[in-house]
C-alpha cells in the first residue's frame, strides 16, 4: 500500500463513546495523534468494544457508541481524513451465562452474534453518513462469516476444534488468534485500496496454504459478497496525468504531443525518415482546430526547419448514465420520486431529450425531467423519474427500465446509446408488538413465563429480533431464539421469563424493542412482583458453641427478614442432647420486610451431660418460610458431685443405732473415686455423746451415677444439747482433690413422747356391767423407744411392753373393766397410762370417761310416804302432814307432785318445802336423797266430812318420764266448834289464858340467854384455833370436819351410811381417802357424784353428796 504512517490506539474493552472522551481529553494520546500537524491522515480505522454494536439500539451503551463514533467521524473529516468502521467478530461460541450487559442470552451464539454486529456497524454508518460525514466499513467480521460457514457447509460444527473457523480465535472463544489478526489484515487492505491480497507476499509466519485460504476468504468477502457495502476505491476518480513532452512552451494544458524518437542519426542525404507522432487530445478540449509548430534541426550544422500542423477535434459525443438511488425506498403500494445520474463524457454541450420506457416489473415509472439543455460536457444533470410500486409487489421483484435520450450539436444529431437500469424493489415494513394483557406477576427468585406477539403486516418474509430493554432489578431472559422469521400477515411468538431481585416488591416496567430495517417498535410490560416471605438467620462465625456440664452459656444470633413480607417467626431447636435446655429471648417476633433483631440463646446443661460434640440446629419458622442454623455443641469433660440427704436431723437414744443416709453424685462426665470424712464440731463433739460409723470411706461412680452410704448412730451417754449436735460430711473426689462436696446434718438426743388412742365399744353401762374397747400407742417422739402400757387402780387387765419406731404405732390391745355396783349416774373415768423406756421420766396417762346409766331395783324409782295415815280437822281449820318422796334410783331425778283423790274439792291444800320452807310442788333429787314437804289442808266446808287423797308425781330419770302414785291420806272434818280460852298443847295438855301469857314471856328470856351463851362459846372457840397455828391445814379441817360430822351426828335424826371406798366432798373441796386416809384435793369443776383415782395409793375412790337429813 506504501503506507508511510500508522499508529494503533486500542486499549481493551474501549467503547467508541471512550475513545471519543479520550480525544477531547488534552494532550491524550488520542487527542495528540489524530491533531498531529506533522501527519495527513488519509484514514481512521473505529472499533467498539466487542459486544455492545450487538446490543438493542435502545441500549445506553449502543447510544453512547454510536454518538461517539459519529463525533469522532466529524472530527476525522475536520482533519482531512475519512473514517473507516472496523466491522469485528461474533464471539466463537455466542454469549453464554450472566453477561455485564444484562441481556443475557441476547447473543446464545455465533450466527446470531455477527449478524447484530453486522447491523450495529451498518447503524453506526448511516449515522455517520447521516450527519455529513464520509464513513466506510471493513467487513473483516463477515469475512469470519465467510470462513463459518464453508466449515458448517461442509458437515462440521464450526464451534468444535479442528477446523479453520475454530483456530481464527484465540482460546478464550473471542480475541483473535494470529490466523485470525492476519484475516483482518486482509480484509482491510482490499477495502481501502481495492487489490485483491491473493498473492500477496509477506513475512508473517503462517503456512502459505493457510495465508491462501485466508486471502481468498477476505477477497471474496470485499468483492464478491458485498455488493451493499461502498468502497472508497469506487468512487471516480478525477485525477489526470500530466503531458510529457520536451518542450510545452506552445502546447495547451492537456495536449501531449510526443515523437517516438526524438533524434535521428545517421541519416543520408536526400532520403527521407519517418518518425511517429504520438498526440493525446484532452479529453474535455472543446471541438474545434487547433495547430501546433513542429521544429527539426540538424546536428551537424546550422540547419533547421518548422511546419505547421493542424489538428481537428471533432465534436464526441458521449454520456454516461447511472442510477445512484438504489438506496431509495421502493415500497409496494408508495410512490418514489428519484432520478438517474448523467454525465456529460462528451466534448460539446448538448440540449438532450429524454425517454423512459418500462422494460419489466411490477413499476409505473414517468418522467419528472423531460430535457436538460446547456448541458455541458463534465456536467452532470440528474433526470428526474417518478415510480409507483404496484401494492401486491414483494422485493424479490424488481422493475427494469430504459432511459433514452437525444440531442442537437449544430447540425449534428446525437442520440446516446439507451441506459436501461433496474430498481430493486424495497420490502414494506410493518408490524406489532403484543404483550399479555394486564401484565404479568412475578415472585422474585422465581422465573415466570409468558409470551411476546409481533404480527408482521409488512410485505416481506422476515427475521426479527426482540430487544430487552434495560429494568433495574428484573432480569428477563428470551428462552427463545432471538430472532424469529415471520412471513407477511403472520404472527411470530417469543417466549420469555422475567424474575426479580430478591427485596424487590410492587409494579414495574419491563419494556421490549424490535428494530428492522431502520423501523423501530416498543412496548412496556407491567410486572407486579409479589411479596416474597424469605428469612435467614446467623450465629457464630465458627458455627460453635462451646459449654461444660453443669454450665449455662448465651450466644446472640442475628434473624432477619430478607424478604417482602412480615413474618410472624417462632424459635424450635433439634438435636439437643440429653440434659441439654435452650431458651430464646425473643422465643417469637414480627419482623417486617427488612428488619433484623439479635436472638439471645441460653444453652443450659445439667452436671452430668456426657462430653462429645453434637450438631444441633436452630430454626426460627413461620406459616411462610423458615431458616435455620446449624451449630456443633461442644461439650467438654468435667470434675463435679453433690452430697444430698433426704433429712438434716436424725434421732439417736440408747436402745439401739440408727442409720443416716446419704447419696453421693457424681457431677462429672468421667468415672472418679470418693473418700468421705466426717467432722465434728469442736465445741460440741458428736462422739462424747455418740457412736457414729461409716459404712465405707471411698466409692467409685460412673457419670452421672449415685449411689446411697449410711452410717449408724448410737447414744452412749445422756446430756447431749437439746438442739442436736452437727456433723459433717465431707467428699473430696480423687480426681482433682480441688473439687469436694460436703453435707451437714445434726445428730438429736431422742426425745421420748407418745400419743394413746382409746376406742370405746359401749359409750357406758349399767351397774354391775363391764366396758370394754381397745387402745393404740403412737410413738410420737424423735426416736425408738420402748412402752409400757397399763391402767393404774382399775382392774382392766391391761399392761403390755412394746417397741415402736418414731412416727410408727402400736398393734391394738382390747381391755375390758367391771362397772361397780354401787355406782351413781354420771360419768366414771379409767386412766391408760404410757411409761417410756428410752426417758424413764417420761409418763403419759390418758383418761377414757364413760357413763354409769340409770338404774333403780324393784322398789321403783321414788318411795313415797305421809307422814299420818289419817288426818282429822275441824270445819272451821285445818291439819297438816309431812310427805315425803325419796330417790331410789341411782341417778338425780326431777319431777311434780299433784293432789288426787276422792272429794278433794272439799280442801284448799299447799305443798311447802320443809328444807326451803317455800311453796312448791317440784322436787330434784339426787340418787338416795329424800325431800320432806308438809302438807296443809284446810277446809272449805263448815260440816262434818270425810275423804280419802293421795299423790301422784310425774317423775323425769334420765329423759324419761314416769308416774308413781303414794298410799291414801283418810282425812276426817268435824263440824263447828267454840273458840278455846287458852292453848290445848300436845299430850292432852292446856293453859288457861294467863298461863299462855306467862310462857310466851319466858320463851323470850330464854332465847335471849341462850344467844348470849353461843357468843362467849365462838369467842372461846377462837382462842383455841390461834393456840393450834402450827397444825397442818389438813389436820385443822379434818378437826373441823369430825366436829361437825359430831354436831351432825347430834342434830341428825338418821345419818347416811358411806358404801365401800366412798367418801364426801367437804366444803373447801377436798376429801379424804379411805384406804390410805390421805387428805386430797378433787379435780376443778367436779361436783358429786364421780369418780377418781386416788395418787398415793391407786384407790379407786366414789365421791357422793353430802345430804343432809
Amino acid at each position: 500500500m506504501g503506507v508511510i504512517n500508522a499508529d494503533s490506539i486500542a486499549p481493551g474493552a474501549k467503547s467508541l463513546g471512550g475513545h471519543w472522551d479520550d480525544i477531547n481529553t488534552t494532550m491524550h494520546i488520542s487527542n495528540t495523534t489524530l491533531r498531529n500537524p506533522n501527519i495527513d491522515w488519509d484514514y481512521v480505522i473505529l472499533q467498539d468494544q466487542s459486544q455492545i454494536p450487538s446490543l438493542p439500539t435502545t441500549d445506553a451503551n449502543w447510544q453512547a457508541s454510536k454518538d461517539g463514533a459519529v463525533n469522532i467521524s466529524t472530527e476525522v473529516e475536520a482533519e482531512g481524513s475519512e473514517t473507516v468502521l472496523f466491522m469485528t467478530w461474533g464471539r466463537r461460541s455466542g454469549e453464554s451465562g450472566i453477561q455485564w450487559h444484562q441481556y443475557n442470552n441476547l447473543n446464545h451464539n455465533y450466527t446470531v452474534m455477527q449478524s447484530r454486529l453486522a447491523e450495529g456497524y451498518t447503524l453506526y454508518a448511516e449515522n455517520i453518513s447521516a450527519a455529513g460525514n464520509t464513513a466506510w466499513i471493513a467487513p473483516v467480521g463477515l469475512a469470519f462469516k465467510h470462513i463459518h460457514d464453508a466449515v458448517e457447509a461442509n458437515g462440521v460444527n464450526a464451534s468444535q476444534s479442528g477446523n479453520m473457523f475454530y483456530e481464527l480465535y484465540d482460546p478464550d472463544g473471542s480475541h483473535p488468534s494470529l490466523s485470525g489478526s492476519y484475516l483482518a489484515a486482509c480484509v482491510l487492505y482490499a477495502s481501502m485500496t481495492g487489490e485483491s491480497p491473493v498473492g500477496s507476499n509477506d513475512t508473517v509466519s503462517l503456512s502459505a496454504s493457510l495465508k491462501l485460504d485466508l486471502q481468498q476468504a477476505a477477497a471474496a468477502t470485499v468483492f464478491n459478497e458485498t455488493s451493499h457495502i461502498s468502497y472508497p476505491w469506487q468512487e471516480t476518480s478525477g485525477a489526470s496525468i500530466s503531458p510529457t513532452s520536451q518542450s510545452t512552451r506552445s502546447i495547451p494544458p492537456g495536449w501531449n504531443l510526443l515523437f517516438d524518437d526524438v533524434e535521428l542519426t545517421n541519416v543520408p542525404a536526400d532520403s527521407h525518415e519517418q518518425v511517429n507522432l504520438q498526440v493525446s487530445v484532452p479529453s474535455d478540449v472543446s471541438p474545434g482546430f487547433y495547430g501546433f509548430n513542429l521544429y527539426s534541426a540538424s546536428t551537424n550544422g546550422n540547419t533547421s526547419s518548422y511546419s505547421t500542423m493542424v489538428i481537428e477535434v471533432v465534436a464526441e459525443n458521449d454520456v454516461s448514465a447511472v442510477f445512484l438511488d438504489q438506496d431509495a425506498d421502493f415500497i409496494p403500494g408508495q410512490t418514489t420520486d428519484t432520478s438517474v445520474q448523467v454525465t456529460n463524457l462528451g466534448n460539446a454541450e448538448l440540449d438532450m431529450d429524454w425517454t423512459i420506457e418500462l422494460i419489466s416489473g411490477p413499476c409505473n415509472i414517468s418522467l419528472l425531467t423531460g430535457s436538460s439543455n446547456n448541458f455541458a460536457p463534465d456536467d452532470v444533470v440528474d433526470v428526474g423519474l417518478q415510480v409507483i410500486v404496484d401494492q401486491s409487489s414483494s422485493s424479490v421483484d424488481e422493475c427494469i427500465a430504459r432511459l433514452g435520450g437525444s440531442a442537437s450539436f449544430g447540425e449534428q444529431q446525437y442520440s446516446p446509446n439507451d441506459y436501461d437500469f433496474t430498481i430493486g424493489i424495497d420490502e414494506n415494513v410493518d408490524f406489532e408488538l403484543s404483550v399479555p394483557e394486564g401484565g404479568i406477576s412475578v415472585v422474585p427468585g422465581i422465573d415466570t413465563d409468558y409470551e411476546i406477539r409481533i404480527n408482521n403486516t409488512g410485505s416481506e418474509e422476515v427475521e426479527f429480533f426482540l430487544d430487552v430493554g434495560s429494568s433495574t432489578g428484573l432480569e428477563t431472559i428470551i428462552n427463545s431464539s432471538t430472532g424469529i422469521t415471520v412471513a407477511s400477515g403472520s404472527v411470530g411468538i417469543w417466549s420469555l421469563t422475567t424474575d426479580a431481585e430478591s427485596g424487590m416488591v410492587g409494579n414495574y416496567g419491563q419494556s421490549f424493542s424490535v428494530t428492522y430495517s431502520g423501523v423501530t417498535k416498543s412496548i412496556s410490560i407491567n410486572v407486579n412482583v409479589a411479596e416474597v416471605p424469605s428469612v435467614s438467620l446467623t450465629g457464630p462465625i465458627d458455627g460453635r458453641v462451646s459449654v461444660m456440664p453443669g454450665q449455662t452459656v448465651s450466644i446472640d444470633l442475628e434473624l432477619s427478614n430478607d424478604g417482602t413480607k412480615e413474618l410472624n417467626l417462632t424459635a424450635s431447636v433439634a438435636g439437643l442432647p440429653t440434659g441439654a435446655q435452650v431458651s430464646f429471648n425473643p422465643t417469637s417476633s414480627i419482623l417486617s420486610s427488612g428488619q433484623s433483631i439479635t436472638i439471645n440463646m441460653t444453652l443450659s446443661m445439667i452436671s452430668t451431660s456426657e462430653s462429645g460434640a453434637h450438631p444441633i440446629t436452630v430454626t426460627y419458622t413461620s406459616p411462610e418460610t423458615s431458616a435455620s442454623l446449624s451449630l456443633e455443641l461442644q461439650i467438654a469433660d468435667s470434675v463435679g458431685l453433690t452430697v444430698n440427704s433426704v433429712s438434716s436431723n436424725i434421732a439417736a437414744g440408747p436402745l439401739s443405732s440408727v442409720d443416716y443416709t446419704f447419696e453421693i453424685t457424681n457431677l462429672g462426665s468421667a468415672q472418679d473415686t470418693y473418700f468421705i470424712t466426717l467432722s465434728y464440731d469442736d465445741s460440741n463433739n458428736a462422739t462424747t455423746w455418740f457412736d457414729i460409723i461409716l459404712s465405707t470411706t471411698s466409692v467409685n461412680l460412673d457419670p452421672s451415677s449415685t449411689q446411697a452410704i449410711s452410717m449408724s448412730i448410737r447414744e452412749r451417754a445422756v446430756g447431749a444439747p437439746s438442739n442436736g449436735v452437727p456433723v459433717d460430711i465431707i467428699v473430696t473426689s480423687t480426681n482433682d482433690d480441688m473439687v469436694s462436696s460436703s453435707s451437714s446434718f445434726n445428730v438429736i438426743p431422742i426425745q421420748a413422747s407418745a400419743q394413746i388412742t382409746i376406742l370405746e365399744d359401749d359409750s357406758g353401762g349399767k351397774p354391775g356391767e363391764s366396758i370394754a374397747g381397745t387402745v393404740v400407742v403412737t410413738n410420737t417422739g424423735t426416736g425408738i423407744d420402748q412402752f409400757l402400757l397399763s391402767t393404774p387402780g382399775n382392774s382392766c387387765g391391761l399392761s403390755e411392753i412394746f417397741t415402736l419406731d418414731a412416727g410408727s404405732s402400736s398393734q391394738t390391745y382390747s381391755w375390758s373393766c367391771m362397772i361397780d355396783e354401787d355406782s351413781t349416774y354420771g360419768y366414771e373415768s379409767i386412766t391408760f397410762r404410757v411409761t417410756s423406756g428410752a426417758r424413764t421420766n417420761y409418763v403419759l396417762e390418758e383418761v377414757e370417761n364413760y357413763i354409769v346409766e340409770a338404774n333403780w331395783g324393784s322398789d321403783g324409782i321414788v318411795e313415797m310416804n305421809f307422814g299420818d295415815n289419817s288426818l282429822s280437822m275441824s270445819s272451821s281449820g285445818g291439819s297438816s302432814t309431812t310427805f315425803t318422796v325419796k330417790n331410789l334410783a341411782n341417778a338425780p331425778i326431777t319431777g311434780t307432785l299433784f293432789l288426787l283423790g276422792t272429794d278433794e274439792s272439799l280442801f284448799d291444800s299447799s305443798l311447802t318445802l320443809v328444807s326451803t320452807n317455800s311453796t312448791s310442788n317440784q322436787f330434784t333429787l339426787s340418787n338416795g336423797e329424800s325431800a320432806v314437804y308438809e302438807l296443809l289442808l284446810n277446809s272449805r266446808v263448815t260440816e262434818t266430812q270425810s275423804a280419802s287423797l293421795m299423790i301422784s308425781a310425774n317423775v323425769e330419770i334420765d329423759g324419761s318420764t314416769y308416774t308413781v302414785e303414794s298410799g291414801n291420806l283418810t282425812v276426817d272434818i268435824t263440824g263447828p266448834e267454840m273458840p278455846p280460852e287458852g292453848v290445848e298443847l300436845l299430850f292432852g295438855v292446856t293453859l288457861d289464858k294467863s298461863q299462855t301469857l306467862y310462857t310466851m314471856f319466858g320463851g323470850w328470856i330464854f332465847s335471849i340467854l341462850l344467844l348470849m351463851l353461843m357468843n362467849t362459846l365462838r369467842k372461846r372457840r377462837k382462842a383455841k384455833t390461834s393456840k393450834e397455828g402450827e397444825l397442818d391445814d389438813d389436820e385443822v379441817t379434818e378437826q373441823k370436819d369430825t366436829k361437825k360430822q359430831k354436831a351432825k351426828k347430834d342434830k341428825e335424826v338418821k345419818a347416811h351410811t358411806l358404801g365401800h371406798n366412798e367418801c364426801r366432798m367437804s366444803s373447801d373441796n377436798k376429801v379424804t381417802c379411805p384406804s390410805c386416809e390421805a387428805r386430797l384435793g378433787v379435780p376443778r369443776g367436779s361436783v358429786p357424784p364421780f369418780k377418781f383415782t386416788c395418787p398415793k395409793c391407786d384407790t379407786k375412790i366414789r365421791v357422793v353428796e353430802s345430804q343432809k337429813f
